[in-house]
């Protein structure tokens, strides 16, 4: 009998263990999951991660359920990257768990405008001055990407002090891996035509990868919505005369506009997702179908 309540108490402990080691450990929230993958390639198994917004909604718009802002009031930091919702939601964020550290990943960067005509680029007076909308999408350059984990490492060192030189480590060990993918991207890019470089995109989450690599991002949306049929015979005509060979569509946007447009100027569509969780291996598949496409 004693050795059945001794095996007992060990099998009751070895269930315990999986969860007591999941309480443990610290709980980071996220917006979306390029910016969740970054948090645990610094945090590796120190940390459980929460991503607000779910496979295939729109970043942009997405409103944080109630099951998540109680995820929220127990998250010890908070990753922003910066996008619409998390600006406006970051009062209620922050008041849902005001020890929560709120970080901004996107601080210190130079962004670029949206495009002209799109829904984000407007101008607004404040302050008795015009403010142009940022583009939020900063996750999809590498150089970016380096500012942005760096400052993840600094906030996980400072809420979690004890593992910091496992969170320096980790940032050491990423940063090399960024490094490696620039090299890789630049090597991609770097057959492309200077004829070939311009690409139409629905909506205009690539510019910083244009950027970074010398390619030109032309965005179809107008003012967030489908363009006219005016609109469209302009975008056509000037993807033509551009030797425009690709049109990219994310996988949470609709289709129909860009497959009409890419059967026009007789160029591929291509669906790519800057939201993808795997950073490292989308980024490269997306560059090569780029590459590919725009030749």
């Amino acid at each position: 009998m004693r050795k059945f309540v001794v095996f007992l108490s060990m099998l009751l402990i070895g269930c315990a263990m999986p969860a007591m080691a999941m309480a443990a450990r610290m709980q980071v929230a996220v917006g979306v999951a390029p910016v969740g993958h970054f948090a645990k390639m610094i945090g590796g198994d120190l940390v459980q991660t929460t991503v607000l917004v779910p496979a295939g909604a729109d970043a942009h718009t997405y409103e944080p359920k109630p099951s998540q802002m109680r995820a929220i009031s127990a998250a010890a930091v908070y990753l922003s990257a910066g996008l619409e919702f998390e600006d406006a939601w970051e009062p209620r964020l922050k008041g849902a768990n005001p020890r929560m550290s709120f970080v901004h990943t996107d601080e210190g960067m130079q962004k670029l405008p949206m495009p002209e005509h799109h829904e984000e680029h407007h101008h607004k007076a404040a302050a008795g001055h015009e403010e142009i909308e940022l583009d939020p999408h900063i996750w999809v350059a590498p150089s970016q990407v380096r500012q942005m984990v760096t400052k993840i490492a600094e906030a996980f060192s400072k809420a979690d002090p004890a593992h910091a030189k496992t969170y320096a480590a980790n940032l050491r060990a990423y940063l090399k891996q960024i490094d490696a993918v620039d090299a890789q991207l630049k090597s991609v890019f770097a057959g492309v035509l200077a004829g070939h470089r311009t690409f139409l995109v629905f909506h205009p989450a690539w510019g910083y990868l244009a950027r970074e690599y010398g390619l030109t991002q032309t965005a179809i949306e107008f003012e967030g919505k489908e363009p006219s049929p005016k609109r469209l015979a302009a975008i056509i005509s000037q993807a033509k005369a551009s030797g425009v060979k690709a049109v990219f569509v994310q996988p949470q946007m609709s289709q129909r506009t860009a497959a009409t447009i890419a059967k026009s100027i007789g160029a591929k569509l291509v669906v790519a997702d800057p939201l993808a969780e795997n950073w490292e291996a989308n980024l490269l598949n997306v560059a090569k179908t780029f590459r590919q496409a725009l030749q």
